[in-house]
């Protein structure tokens, strides 16, 4: 047992540690938390109270539900379902995804093989999405929209017939010059100082029903809107009671605060990390922006929070099959 005294020197230690030491020092801490052991509390398929110890599955306490009947393991609703990969092997893929590393990376440093990891890698991105889905970001105060353009990918399989181009290598440029329909869009929302709303819808610039489809929901009343003057935002005053200002229409004493450059600065890191992957599959470049989204934001800090939720059980299922990850809300353009 540790002493008051040890645990003012530890204390003490710890503030004469840089700021990256301390944060390798949280990452090995959080590492070392034995999260498979986790207390089940509520039957995850309605949410009962009532549960009862049930014998083993698999080496894994099962239990029974006294309201609806139903037998579940620790991991029942979990990424963590059906997987013979433990937790500590889920971390490292939600962190190396996170920090944006290769999946070839992860898969040498993991000892697994690729299509391990990138079957690990979708399932956590398609959980992802229903966690965001479930509290879905409201842009409120100032919110700046723009769009940004990627070049189509199609990682996987031939191009077919309708593809009316030649097949380019990973990170070459498009055929022709400006943006063309070699060019998929996304439309990004940023708050100042708060959340993020992207989406990538098709491969022009957004008319009134693709803005609607993106930001509705998604913007709060009395909100300024800050835009490159595109005349289909307008459309965003029928989802919600919220002014709308073109920065190009500002004078020169305005333009420290009618500005774009937060969202720009979004799209920087979207094409750094577009870059490094040496594009995205395109069917799959809705499940990497909602990534990119928290990755731009806090990839530091959220590491424990999301594998609390994706590793806990819930009445909320984050469990994807392989089947999901090749056919789940796929983008069709």
């Amino acid at each position: 047992m540790y002493s008051d005294s040890n645990k003012n020197q530890l204390i003490e230690c710890i503030k004469t540690l840089s700021s990256e030491a301390i944060h390798m020092l949280l990452t090995l801490a959080l590492r070392m938390i034995d999260v498979e052991n986790i207390t089940i509390t509520i039957c995850p398929y309605c949410g009962s109270e009532e549960i009862v110890r049930n014998g083993k599955k698999c080496g894994k306490q099962r239990f029974l539900c006294k309201s609806c009947k139903r037998t579940f393991v620790t991991t029942t609703h979990t990424i963590l379902s059906m997987s013979h990969s433990p937790a500590s092997i889920w971390r490292e893929v939600v962190s190396d995804t996170l920090q944006g590393h290769a999946i070839d990376y992860t898969a040498e440093r993991l000892g697994l093989s690729h299509p391990c990891i990138f079957g690990m890698r979708h399932k956590f991105l398609l959980a992802l999405q229903d966690l965001i889905a479930a509290d879905p970001v409201l842009l409120n105060q100032v919110a700046e929209l723009d769009e940004t353009f990627v070049l189509d990918c199609f990682k996987g399989k031939e191009l077919s017939s309708e593809i009316n181009r030649p097949a380019r290598k990973h990170g070459a440029k498009a055929q022709k010059r400006g943006i063309s329909n070699e060019y998929i869009c996304i439309n990004t929302g940023v708050q100042r100082n708060g959340g993020v709303v992207a989406e990538a819808t098709n491969r022009a610039k957004p008319d009134k029903s693709e803005l609607t489809q993106v930001y509705e929901g998604h913007l709060q009343d009395s909100c300024l809107v800050l835009c490159d003057g595109l005349k289909s935002y307008n459309v965003l005053k029928e989802i919600a009671k919220c002014s709308i200002q073109d920065i190009a229409t500002v004078c020169k004493e305005e333009e420290n605060f009618y500005h774009l450059n937060t969202v720009n600065n979004f799209h920087s890191f979207i094409k750094g990390r577009y870059d490094f992957y040496r594009g995205v599959a395109t069917k799959y470049l809705n499940r990497y922006v909602t990534l990119f989204t928290l990755a731009w934001q806090q990839s530091g800090t959220i590491l424990a929070d999301l594998c609390s939720k994706l590793f806990t059980p819930s009445t909320t299922n984050y469990f994807y099959g392989n089947q999901g990850v090749k056919k789940e809300r796929l983008l069709i353009i």
